[in-house]
C-alpha cells in the first residue's frame, strides 16, 4: 500500500528520536520511584473481538445503519526507557456478516426500504512518541502525541450494494498511565483524534465513474484499558499475556453535492437533470478487546 510506504520513514524518526530523548523529566530518585519499570522493546501480537455500530444521519433522523461483530489482527511495537517511548500499532478489522439497514434510492429519488448483510473491512494505524512526565512509586503517566491512518471499505460490489471507500490521516494527542503491582500491569489510554484529508471515494459497483466526495471534520477520540501479566522468562525475553478493552468514536461530516458521470458525461435523471449525490454525516462507534502474547526485551 502507498501509505505504508509513506509512514514507514515517519515511525523510524519516532523510534529514533524517542530512544535519544532521554530527558530526565521523572520526579524523585531513581533508586525509590521507578514507576511502571517498563523499558525496553516489546512486541505484541493477538486477536481482538470488537463490534462496529455505524450510521448516516440527515435531518435529525437516521437514515442507514452497518452493525455487527468484528474480526481482527492486533499488533504493537513499543520501544521505551525511563523517559520516553514510542509507539507503533496496526490493526486489521473484518467481517462479512454485518447488517445492514437503509433503503435503496432511484435515480427519481424514491425510497424503498432495504436489508441485508454485507462485507467491512478497516485498517488502522498510528505512530505516537510519548514523554515520561511521572514516574511516582509504581506508576508512569506520559503524554504522548502522534499520527495515524484509517482505510475503510464498506460494502461489496454486488448490486443493490456496493463499495463505499473512506480513508482519512489523524492527528492524537492523549495521555498514557500505567500502574504495576508485581507481575500484573493496569493502565489507561486516552486520546483525541483530530481526522485531516477526509475523503470516501465509490463507482457504485460501476454504474458511474469513480466519485469524490470530501468531507467535513469532526474530533474523535479512543479510550483503552490495558493489562498485562508476564508468565515467565525465556531468556533474554519476557513474555506477557495481555488484554486490552477499548472503545473508539468516530464523527464525520457530510460532503457537499458531487455530480455524478458515465464514461465522463454527466448522469441525467428522468426529468433532464444533473444527478446529485451528496455523502451525510454519519458516527461510527467500535467497542472491543484485545487478547494475545507479547515479548519485552
Amino acid at each position: 500500500m502507498a501509505f505504508s510506504a509513506a509512514l514507514l520513514p515517519l515511525l523510524f524518526f519516532l523510534f529514533s528520536a524517542g530512544h535519544a530523548l532521554a530527558v530526565p523529566f521523572s520526579f524523585g530518585p531513581p533508586g525509590k520511584n521507578p514507576g511502571s519499570g517498563n523499558r525496553g522493546l516489546t512486541l505484541m501480537g493477538g486477536y481482538d473481538a470488537g463490534y462496529l455500530a455505524y450510521k448516516e444521519q440527515e435531518n435529525g433522523g437516521t437514515l442507514d445503519r452497518d452493525y455487527g461483530y468484528l474480526n481482527s489482527v492486533h499488533t504493537l511495537a513499543r520501544l521505551e526507557n525511563r523517559y520516553v517511548w514510542t509507539r507503533f500499532t496496526a490493526d486489521f478489522y473484518w467481517t462479512r456478516n454485518a447488517s445492514y439497514d437503509g433503503a435503496i434510492q432511484d435515480l427519481e429519488g424514491q425510497m424503498t426500504p432495504y436489508k441485508s448483510s454485507t462485507h467491512e473491512k478497516i485498517y488502522l494505524y498510528e505512530g505516537d512518541l510519548g514523554l515520561k512526565l511521572l514516574n511516582a512509586g509504581t506508576s508512569t503517566l506520559t503524554p504522548y502525541a502522534g499520527i495515524g491512518y484509517r482505510i475503510w471499505w464498506r460494502g461489496v460490489d454486488a448490486l443493490p450494494d456496493y463499495i463505499e471507500k473512506y480513508t482519512w490521516y489523524f492527528a492524537s494527542a492523549g495521555f498514557n498511565y500505567v500502574w504495576r503491582t508485581g507481575r500484573l500491569t493496569a493502565g489507561l489510554d486516552v486520546a483525541a483524534h483530530i481526522p485531516f484529508d477526509m475523503k470516501m471515494t465509490t463507482n457504485v459497483a460501476g454504474m458511474f465513474d469513480q466519485a469524490d466526495f470530501d468531507l467535513k471534520q469532526r474530533a474523535g477520540f479512543g479510550a483503552r484499558l490495558p493489562f498485562t501479566y508476564e508468565i515467565g522468562i525465556l531468556r533474554p525475553a519476557r513474555i506477557l499475556l495481555f488484554l486490552t478493552p477499548y472503545y473508539q468514536f468516530w464523527p464525520v461530516g457530510g460532503s457537499g453535492p458531487v455530480r455524478l458521470t458515465r464514461n465522463g458525461s454527466p448522469v441525467l435523471t428522468p426529468n433532464g437533470s444533473p444527478l446529485i449525490a451528496h455523502e451525510p454525516d454519519s458516527r461510527t462507534d467500535v467497542y472491543g478487546a484485545d487478547a494475545g502474547v507479547g515479548v519485552n526485551f
